[in-house]
């Protein structure tokens, strides 16, 4: 090398070296003041909560305060904040999954960073407040994450003018509101990536979305969008994810795929997309995520005529579901590269061919292959030789015989095989070879016997419905330590339960509808401190009642024949939502503690008992109850007042007890009312008082029958009973709590016998006024109640006509007016009820013609006994010209004591008898002076 050259190269080698040592001692710029005082009044306006929903946040800024206090201003080292590192300004800020509680408002000092590129506040808990518009203020931003923040109300329009933006996330905020699609995104002409999944949008997706020639990303997944896909954001040159999930009125078709399309992932789950599924959807070579379920695609042969040379290279998530395949595809022969398919929903039916479990798709972790029509394996020893097999879930097929569970490989978590007609396992061992099993579901199969006991990973054993008495090894099965629920419902255990071996991390124990006797080495209380739920209903277990630990949320034990009072200890349980102790053989008072629940208590059910005194009278103002039912019992005393203060009420039932009471007149003010009983007590008095607040919009069930009730019908009370008045208004469901999630019942005397309604449908609608006391006229009002199914007046002192309005009454299918004193006519509109089975007006004073109808002619002779005025089909008595005349009740106070008489005679004995009493105590209490100047003696 020339020596110039060399002199050069020194030369310039240490100029370098003076340069690099100049710009490392060179000190960085340190964060502004002003913007240090604004991140730290921001994360001053929030409090640090990790308990509200996510328990795995980490709270950022709570380092901010620590390195301030000891004189650390500089923000640009802060945790979650990003500098300039020529400016010192602050440009970034991840704030995600910090912790933060609390509201933005427009005043934050967030938004005094006017150079901030890059905000990420997702996953914390902003308490559904508003975006405000300030955040306009950011006009630099071209990245915004709020997805999952809580935050609600309409997006403001000047997220639109954040031209910069190149990604926007406000996903999963299911409060939040889009309004116009085209209107967010107008002035976004730089957006890259669009995520919106979750947000309430409601709108069509906009053709303009198609311009957006940088897009990558656009996942819009269960927003409400409705209308026509626009088909040419499918061939977008940039577009990788395309995400729009769950918009059931999204309707589209799919286009023809060109090769050079690089989409990755495409999910049209549970839309309604048509047409084919063309060819060219092979041309999507870059795919790993594929949805194509729940569509209504006519054309699937590119699915299933696709030969096993078709294949998607790289796709590992394949998601088929709901598509009425009836066979497996069999491209999938070679996709060796899934990690998840899902076949589940389709009729696919036969055996699963042996290729689907080949030692190649080492990678599979997930398959779903229920609601099928399966009926097993290849008889094959390695058939389920999956070696990262983490899921199978195979329920509703139709597998039979018996599973062979070494052939379930040894990385199995959960295992779903329920509701098929499996018998039992072949070559069980006493404990399954399963060590990493947390989920085992068996329910509804043909289990018989004992069962080999799970391995000690299970955390969720499900096993109802089957024909098992026990477990192998029965001294050492529930020695489970992570075990959170067990269901052994509807099965056949029997003898006592070895209370001492289920283990302390049981939260919920199922063991109802078995053959139970009792507890072995039982105690006073239940030796499981975290259980939420037991259900022990439907036994034989005696005794006295266990004693729940104190977080017990569900306590179900009805159904057996525990004995004695209920323990004061009960009060204690603070947390119970749900208590059922009906029908058993508990004797004893009631303690007035027990208000002390009202809290927390939902439903308490203390039918078919033994327990007297009064019920307590301390229902406190905001208590939850939604059911009270302590029907037969031997209760006495008056119906609490203070069951006002529980306006969540839609159940209550006292029937069959001892309670002498008025009617009462509280009882409007409980808005949700559904079901009213107040059956077989020594209620008495009139429903007549007009304060009485009879609102009651929601009644549908109303028996206040074999009581002592007087006076008139309540019309006013009918006249507001709305949902009454409503006739196949709803679709057929049934009367349930949606929190506990149990079904009402109810017992009620239909269609002349006493029935137990184990499930009461929503639309049953009941009014049972009979066997008491009240007279006067049937009101008109009633035929406006045009939902009712039951309607019992009978044995009461009802007079006057039948009126016609009842005929409105389309869907009536039991009317019994027997046992009363009502005359005239039976209305000939009656015969429009073409659903009524049960007609009843027996032992009245009615005369005329029966109607004539196929209903009317199906009723026995019976129904129209004790009417000797009555004829035609069914009876035998042919109808003539010399029929009684009924009274005239319009002149009724200004006849002849003669004239009187002889109509009473034309009507019959009885009849007559019984109308003569009645108006006699009419004309006596109303027309005293006429009575008197008629009938005196003179001297």
């Amino acid at each position: 090398m020339p020596t110039c050259f060399r002199f050069l190269f020194s030369d310039l080698l240490v100029l370098f070296l003076l340069l690099l040592t100049a710009s490392l001692s060179s000190p960085q710029p340190l964060c502004h003041q002003d913007e240090s005082l604004a991140l730290m009044q921001f994360m001053d306006s929030f409090i640090i909560d990790n308990h509200t929903f996510l328990s795995s946040c980490y709270p950022k800024t709570a380092s901010w305060r620590v390195e301030a206090e000891h004189g650390r201003a500089d923000c640009c080292s802060w945790d979650g904040v990003e500098c300039d590192p020529h400016t010192g300004h602050v440009i970034g800020l991840d704030l995600s999954d910090g912790c933060l509680y609390g509201s933005i408002n427009s005043n934050s000092s967030l938004f005094r960073l006017s150079h901030l590129l890059s905000l990420n506040l997702a996953f914390n808990y902003f308490n559904y407040s508003k975006i405000p518009s300030t955040i306009g203020n950011l006009s630099r931003l071209t990245y915004l994450n709020l997805s999952q923040s809580y935050v609600s109300g309409d997006v403001p329009s000047e997220v639109s003018c954040l031209s910069k933006l190149s990604s926007l996330d406000l996903s999963y905020n299911d409060d939040l509101n889009i309004g116009s699609l085209t209107r967010l995104v107008q002035n976004l002409t730089c957006l890259e990536e669009i995520l919106l999944s979750g947000v309430n949008i409601s709108s069509s997706v906009p053709e303009s979305l198609a311009n957006l020639s940088s897009l990558r990303t656009l996942r819009l997944g269960s927003c409400g969008l409705y209308g026509e896909f626009p088909i040419r954001i499918f061939q977008l040159p940039q577009l990788r994810v395309l995400i729009i999930a769950n918009n059931e009125d999204l309707t589209g078709q799919l286009p023809e795929f060109h090769s050079s399309n690089v989409l990755q992932a495409l999910s049209l789950y549970h839309t309604n997309f048509s047409g084919s599924i063309p060819n060219s959807l092979w041309n999507l070579t870059q795919l790993t995520v594929l949805y194509l379920s729940r569509n209504s695609f006519d054309d699937l042969s590119c699915l299933t005529k696709a030969s096993s040379n078709h294949t998607f290279p790289h796709l590992q998530y394949l998601g088929l579901f709901s598509l009425n395949l009836t066979k497996f595809p069999n491209f999938l022969r070679n996709q060796n590269k899934l990690v998840l398919l899902d076949l589940s929903g389709n009729n696919i039916q036969g055996i699963i061919p042996k290729w689907m479990f080949h030692a190649s798709k080492e990678n599979l972790q997930y398959l779903y292959l229920f609601n099928n029509l399966l009926t097993g394996f290849k008889n094959s020893r390695d058939v389920l030789r999956l070696p990262n097999l983490r899921m199978l879930h195979l329920h509703n097929n139709m597998l039979q015989g018996s599973l062979l569970i070494s052939q379930i490989p040894p990385s199995i978590q959960d295992l779903d095989l329920s509701n098929n007609f499996l018998t039992g396992f072949e070559n069980s061992r006493d404990v399954l070879p399963l060590p990493n099993l947390r989920m085992l579901d068996l329910e509804n199969n043909r289990l018989q016997g004992s069962l080999p006991i799970p391995p000690p990973s299970i955390q969720y054993l499900y096993l109802s419905n089957n024909f098992l008495t026990g477990f192998e090894n029965s001294r050492d099965v529930l020695h489970w330590p992570n075990l959170r629920v067990l269901d052994l419902r509807n099965n056949r255990l029997q003898g006592s339960l070895p209370i001492s071996q289920i283990p302390p991390s049981i939260q919920y124990l199922y063991l109802s509808n078995n053959f139970l006797t009792g507890f072995e080495n039982s105690r006073d209380v239940l030796p499981l401190p975290n259980l939420r739920m037991l259900d022990i209903q439907n036994n034989k277990l005696q005794g006295s009642l266990p004693i729940p630990p104190p977080y017990v949320q569900f306590y179900r034990v009805n159904k057996n024949a525990f004995t004695g009072e209920i323990s004061p200890l009960f009060c204690n349980l603070r947390s119970l939502v749900d208590l059922d102790l009906s029908y058993n053989n508990l004797s004893g008072k009631l303690h007035p503690c027990f208000c002390n629940l009202s809290q927390s208590l939902i439903v308490f059910e203390l039918r078919s008992n033994n327990i007297g005194g009064t019920i307590p009278n301390a229902w406190a103002k905001g208590c939850s109850l939604k059911v009270m039912n302590l029907n037969h019992n031997q209760l006495q005393g008056r119906l609490p007042r203070s069951l006002a203060n529980c306006k969540e009420l839609e159940y209550l039932d006292v029937g069959y007890n001892k309670i002498h009471d008025t009617f009462p007149l509280w009882l409007g003010t409980l808005p949700e009312l559904k079901i009213f009983i107040l059956r077989s007590n020594g209620f008495y008095g009139a429903i007549r008082n007009i304060q009485i607040n009879c609102t009651l919009s929601n009644l549908h069930i109303i028996d206040l029958s074999h009581n002592n009730f007087s006076g008139d019908l309540p019309a006013e009370c009918f006249q507001q009973w709305n949902a009454m008045k409503l006739f196949g208004a709803k679709k057929l469901q049934y009367m349930m709590d949606d929190y506990v999630g149990i079904l009402y019942s109810i017992s009620l005397t239909a269609k002349g016998i006493e029935l137990e309604y184990e499930r009461i449908q929503d639309e049953l609608i009941v009014i049972d006024l009979s066997c008491n006391r009240f007279e006067g006229e049937i009101p008109e009002v009633v035929g406006s109640l045009k939902g009712l199914h039951i309607l019992n007046f009978s044995n009461n002192a009802l007079s006057g006509h039948i009126p016609s309005s009842l005929a409105n009454l389309t869907g009536l299918e039991s009317l019994d007016l027997s046992q009363n004193k009502l005359f005239g006519e039976i209305p000939p509109q009656l015969a429009q009820l073409t659903f009524l089975e049960i007609f009843k007006v027996f032992n009245n004073c009615l005369i005329g013609p029966i109607p004539h109808g196929s209903q009317f002619e199906r009723f026995p002779n019976s129904s129209f006994d004790g009417n000797p005025g009555l004829c035609g089909s069914p009876l035998s008595k042919a109808c003539g010209d010399s029929l009684p005349k009924p009274p005239n009740e319009g002149n009724q106070g200004l006849v002849s004591p003669f004239e009187f008489g002889w109509k009473v005679v034309a009507i019959g004995y009885g009849c007559g008898f019984v109308i003569g009493i009645v108006i006699g105590q009419w004309v006596i209490a109303r027309k005293q002076d006429w009575f008197v100047n008629i009938f005196r003696i003179k001297k």
